[in-house]
């Protein structure tokens, strides 16, 4: 392990731009190469919302709202929500094609926990388009009735197919991959899927603080995922408020700040008399399962021709990034940055950090 203080080493598409070969991509530059576009929009960022009274962008099909902050698009499809940057232009001419960056959580999480950084990255990209997905028993994806009768396991290969077949439904084929922790894995599983040697147009993908392999956790870390859901599948529902859980949680064991997150999946139980969960606990502890043991080192030591994969290291892991993880992504052609300071979520931690380190890959 890298010791502390120890600077992420710039891809070579960022090595290439400082040392004078091709001009230095900024969000400025960026802002000024799409200032012709007709019809800017006036905000920062859009959030396809319920209700909004919005017009579709030609890469983004209209589809019935579903609830609020998302957009439902059949029975059997995972739930997502757009972030849109401000030069994205609103046409129904299917020739306007929008660069789009799907953003993938990680376990018991949800879309939402990527929208403040999904805007970031918009405000630094305005031409750019973030779809934000809940995975199969997350979010509002868990309401999702045709996911249960789909065939597919509740697994990383499960939800990477889900979120292949919302594409297929959309008619999207994204520019950009980012995955956090177990979505970095869903990530790479997508590629994998796709099966070809040689991807129709060039991917980038990231991986934010995961590796392909096994997944560990450092000894006596706190706050393990495994421990977390087997903790809160054993507390009686309903719950009588989001505090008495948080309660319960850091007299387990927990940190105050991973109960508290974990409490914002809290919704009003159906007998309504206290709390029960957004998400399917039992669906997700299988989907762990299968995140610990997925082997994805095929995607990075035999990827197909289009694909570039950066990985993003947070320097205060819990995750275990063994030595030889790390000279065996390298050696495969792929990047390894550290991002300095930073626990495990990369996205909240130093999301002006990381942004830094991704913006090269959006002026390619």
């Amino acid at each position: 392990m890298l010791a502390r203080g120890t600077p992420y080493r710039p891809s070579r598409a960022a090595a290439a731009t400082t040392s004078g070969s091709r001009p230095r991509c900024t969000a400025e530059s960026v802002r000024a190469r799409y200032a012709a576009r007709p019809r800017p929009l006036s905000e920062a960022s859009l959030t396809c919302r319920a209700g909004a009274s919005v017009a579709p962008t030609s890469a983004v099909p209209p589809v019935p709202d579903g609830p609020a902050g998302l957009r439902r698009v059949g029975s059997s499809h995972i739930e997502y929500e757009v972030v849109k940057g401000p030069l994205v232009q609103f046409s129904d001419s299917s020739s306007v094609e929008v660069p789009t960056a799907v953003l993938v959580h990680g376990i018991l999480g949800s879309g939402r926990n990527l929208r403040g950084f999904a805007r970031k990255l918009a405000r630094e990209n305005p031409a750019w388009q973030f779809l934000l997905v809940d995975l199969r028993c997350h979010g509002s994806s868990a309401s999702v009735d045709g996911l249960a009768t789909s065939g597919q396991a509740n697994s990383v290969e499960g939800a990477a197919s889900d979120v292949l077949r919302l594409l297929k439904k959309l008619e999207l084929f994204p520019k950009m991959l980012i995955g956090h922790s177990m979505g970095g894995k869903v990530v790479m599983k997508m590629v994998d899927q796709f099966g070809s040697k040689a991807l129709p147009r060039p991917v980038q993908v990231w991986v934010l603080d995961t590796v392909p392999g096994d997944v560990r956790q450092e000894p006596g870390s706190s706050d393990h995922p495994r421990d977390l859901i087997e903790t809160l599948l054993g507390i009686p529902l309903p719950v009588s408020s989001p505090n008495t859980l948080v309660q319960a949680l850091t007299k387990s064991g927990f940190s105050f700040e991973v109960a508290a997150w974990v409490a914002t999946n809290l919704e009003v139980h159906p007998s309504g008399d206290g709390y029960g969960w957004i998400f399917d606990l039992a669906g997700i502890r299988d989907m762990y399962e299968s995140y610990e043991s997925s082997d994805l080192w095929s995607v990075v030591e035999s990827p197909p021709q289009g694909l570039s994969i950066d990985f993003v290291r947070a320097e205060r892991s819990t995750f275990r990034w063994a030595g030889a993880d790390h000279h065996r992504i390298e050696s495969n052609g792929a990047n390894v940055h550290i991002l300095e300071d930073s626990g495990h979520w990369v996205h909240t931690d130093q999301p002006e950090k990381l942004v830094s380190i991704m913006r090269e890959s959006f002026c390619e």
